[in-house]
């Protein structure tokens, strides 16, 4: 059956194109998709950055939706289950065909925009994958929507103090809504302030960099406890110039959170698919924009200069 396909053809170019959806594979489960994140990477795509093959290709790694068909040897899942998919295949379309392991279980309902799995399994990995003891004090600096989301996951966690980091007055309110203790404007004399005092009283035990920015990532340096572990969560797409010295003086473990460092990043999704029907993750505040598929150039342009209040973009089919 053909089904339609969201194609990045070229710099800041989409289109819709109609293609066949075979029938799914052993182990695998076909999924109608209601709705598809748009992920950061998404954006930079569209810019022409970060691509992995040459145009046109196909993307979008943060479907949901429904099962439609079960290939055989499927035990996990039954005709009519709602699932969010973690990345396997370009999933920003009508129709896509994904291994049962690379799906989670979402509550049955209707509001599937609120239900993108994906970007909280990596959540949950940079948390697994890191040396953490109940009681650490956690800052979180950048609190754009995955840092938000490490706000929500942390807070339910056995945590000492959270405080977080910004540039952004509305997120950092989100931040706090969402269960920062404390939260700073980053380039303010009361965020530096904040920062001195956190170094001098000797840091935190954790510090989650979110931001993907210079500032951020020395500001985590100059914060985190000796000792301590910053938690490179983000996705620096350019060169950074540190003083490494700290690093070997303070004993820094710097530990990159990204998917890639376990190999069995899977493993996550039914723990994370458990955390959401419990409700730790809730992205009500951080879905700003909602559009059809057909709207997709007009939903990267948005996300490329997050204009117009955006934090987080998902796409309908």
């Amino acid at each position: 059956m053909k089904m339609d396909v969201v194609y990045m053809i070229a710099e800041r170019k989409t289109e819709i194109r109609q293609l066949e959806i075979g029938d799914p594979q052993p182990w695998e489960v076909q999924i109608e998709v209601a709705a598809c994140g748009v992920c950061a990477w998404d954006a930079y795509l569209f810019k022409g950055k970060d691509t992995q093959e040459a145009f046109p290709f196909r993307f979008g790694h943060e479907a949901v939706g429904i099962v439609s068909r079960l290939g055989d040897g499927v035990t996990r899942f039954a005709v009519g289950d709602c699932v969010f998919c973690i990345q396997s295949m370009p999933e920003m379309a009508q129709v896509i065909n994904v291994p049962e392991h690379l799906a989670g279980s979402i509550p049955n309902t209707k509001n599937f925009v609120h239900q993108i799995g994906e970007p909280a399994v990596c959540v949950v990995n940079g948390i697994a994958n890191i040396d953490f003891k109940p009681g650490d004090d956690v800052a979180i600096i950048g609190t754009g929507y995955m840092g938000l989301l490490n706000v929500q996951a942390y807070r339910h966690a056995l945590i000492g103090k959270l405080i977080c980091f910004d540039i952004d007055a509305e997120k950092l309110k989100l931040a706090k809504k969402n269960g920062a203790d404390e939260c700073y404007l980053s380039d303010s004399s009361e965020g530096i302030e904040a920062a001195n005092r956190l170094a001098e009283n000797g840091g935190m035990d954790i510090v989650v960099e979110c931001s993907a920015s210079q500032s951020g990532f020395q500001l985590a340096t100059d914060i985190v406890k000796t000792g301590g572990i910053i938690s490179n969560f983000a996705w620096h797409r350019a060169q950074r110039t540190m003083d490494a010295s700290p690093w070997h003086i303070r004993g820094l473990s710097i530990i990159n959170t990204a998917p890639a460092l376990d190999r069995f990043f899977f493993r996550h999704v039914d723990k994370t698919a458990n955390l959401m029907a419990r409700g730790i993750f809730d992205q009500k505040d951080f879905v700003t924009h909602v559009m059809d598929y057909h709207k997709i150039q007009e939903m990267l342009t948005i996300a490329e200069g997050k204009a117009d209040g955006y934090i987080k973009g998902v796409i309908t089919f």
